[in-house]
């Protein structure tokens, strides 16, 4: 198949959640179908791996746009009526390109997030298919409840926009995805006519393996890791340093909480000052950090579809303590070496119990890694993405 794949941040370095999933999936299309692949850059540090993803794709049409000029963008269609984060990803530059680019007509299209359906409107297919991921119309719901201010009242009208958007584009395109039963159901009760998917995230089973048993681990070593300027992570960390840590600590003085991930902001920065609390930003490879950790906490409170930290850390073996929002999207039961608790006391005897009781961690880890063997493998994804394209194209023709 000829397959035209729209992103709205460029697939590599596959070092963010978004970024992870579109880069598996376009890998594993690669192999037996050719891909043009159009997408946004918001780093300028970025545009050195648009030659990288030659060996995937054969033709990568690129549009770099820095997040405050995306930020002006959206205001402005705040403004006109539009969805803030629609209008944000607007543009004449990158639909030059697709112009240029669709001469020929499509096999396939995927729009990797709803933003980006408008450009695969624009271009000739047998079949379209958007992959959701998250419904991020439910995320600014959250923030608007979260944050105070002007800022709840704009949070509010962009979830009502985008909503009715994200509905008009499930309705209009041929097939939907989503990471989890939890946010299809935030859309199916209004798209009737078209189906629905789920189609969970994977993990690298092979880059996150566990270590040798013991291996370079700190004493009392607890981490959180993501993107430091993702304000659900912010929210997260500044929750648990507050009120969680210090019950942890009050019972293990030498327990220490790593916060690994890139661009802290400035309250993630001064968190640094706390006893026993490191932020280290940036890092050549997170698993060096993993591999020192005894237990990995997810408490956010904010969150949508499947955290891939949590299957990260699952498949290195290490127990996860989390909140049940965060846990929800994995649909899992409880068996699967997860913990999960809310209230932030029970959460910090967790974490405590789990640092202080070894063979407790290493079955939990051992649970954590056999479930994710099972369940989330990048090829089960690509698989299931292939025939589902396949599937749709010959029905269509």
């Amino acid at each position: 198949m000829n397959i035209l794949y729209l992103a709205h941040r460029i697939p590599y370095p596959p070092h963010t959640g978004d970024k992870v999933r579109s880069f598996h999936q376009i890998r594993h299309l690669a192999r037996n179908h050719r891909i043009s692949l159009a997408c946004f850059v918001d780093d300028r540090s970025d545009l050195e791996h648009v030659a990288t993803l030659g060996r995937w794709c054969a033709s990568v049409d690129v549009v770099y746009r820095s997040r405050r000029a995306a930020q002006v963008a959206g205001l402005r269609g705040l403004w006109t009526g539009r969805s803030l984060a629609v209008a944000a990803f607007q543009s004449g530059a990158l639909e030059g390109k697709l112009k240029e680019r669709c001469g020929e007509p499509f096999d396939a299209i995927v729009a990797f997030t709803a933003v980006m359906a408008p450009y695969g409107d624009r271009a000739r297919a047998a079949a379209r298919i958007v992959d959701f991921v998250d419904v991020d119309s439910e995320k600014w719901r959250l923030y608007a409840q979260r944050v105070p201010g002007p800022a709840s009242w704009i949070y509010r009208l962009e979830a009502g926009r985008l909503h009715a958007f994200e509905i008009a584009t499930a309705r209009a395109w041929d097939h939907s995805l989503f990471v989890s039963e939890r946010e299809a159901g935030y859309v199916r009760p209004y798209v009737t006519d078209r189906p629905v998917s789920i189609l969970s995230n994977g993990v690298d089973l092979e880059f996150f393996a566990p270590g040798p048993p013991g291996a370079n681990h700190r004493a009392s070593e607890i981490i959180f890791t993501g993107a430091m300027d993702y304000f659900p992570n912010v929210d997260a960390v500044v929750h648990f340093s507050d009120a969680i840590l210090p019950r942890i600590q009050a019972q293990m003085p030498s327990a220490r909480f790593a916060i690994i991930g890139r661009n802290p902001t400035r309250d993630v920065r001064r968190l640094a000052s706390r006893r026993g609390v490191s932020v280290t930003g940036t890092v050549p490879d997170i698993r060096d950090h993993m591999r020192g950790a005894l237990v990995s906490v997810v408490p956010l409170r904010i969150a949508r579809g499947v955290q891939n930290k949590m299957l990260e850390s699952m498949a290195m073996g290490i127990p996860v303590v989390s909140t049940s929002d965060a846990f929800r999207g994995l649909g899992a039961s409880r068996a699967a070496g997860v913990d999960v608790v809310d209230d932030p006391a029970a959460f910090a005897d967790t974490v405590t119990r789990l640092l202080r009781d070894e063979p407790l961690r290493r079955a939990r880890g051992a649970e954590a890694r056999a479930y994710v063997e099972r369940h989330h493998r990048w090829e089960h994804h690509g698989e299931k993405l292939e025939a589902l394209l396949e599937t749709i194209v010959r029905a269509r023709r």
